[in-house]
C-alpha cells in the first residue's frame, strides 16, 4: 500500500482525470486480474476475465481503498466520497 501511495504522490495534483494500472494477482492459482484507478474522482475499474464481483478478492479491495484514502489524506484533499468499484466487462 505505501509504494501505491509514494507513486502517487510523485504524479503530480492528481486533480485531473488520469488512471493508474494495477495488476493484481489473486493468488487462487495465479489468477490475475487489472486495476484502474482514477484519483481524482475516486473510481476503481477493475477487469476480471471470471465471473463474480470483487469481494471475491477482499485483499485487493482492502489494499486499494486504503492506499487512495491514505493518499488523499496525504494531499489534504477535503472531498470524502467513497469510493467507487466498477467491473469492466472482458469478454
Amino acid at each position: 500500500m505505501n509504494e501505491l501511495v509514494d507513486r502517487f504522490m510523485v504524479a503530480g495534483d492528481n486533480t485531473t482525470p488520469s488512471l493508474y494500472f494495477l495488476p493484481f494477482n489473486s493468488g487462487n492459482g495465479g489468477h490475475w486480474l487489472l486495476v484502474a484507478m482514477d484519483l481524482s474522482r475516486l473510481m476503481v475499474y477493475y477487469l476480471d476475465s471470471l465471473p463474480g464481483d470483487w469481494s471475491k478478492y477482499p485483499s485487493m479491495k482492502k489494499t486499494v481503498d486504503a492506499a487512495l484514502l491514505k493518499f488523499r489524506s496525504k494531499k489534504n484533499y477535503r472531498n470524502r466520497k467513497d469510493i467507487t468499484w466498477v467491473r469492466v466487462q472482458c469478454l
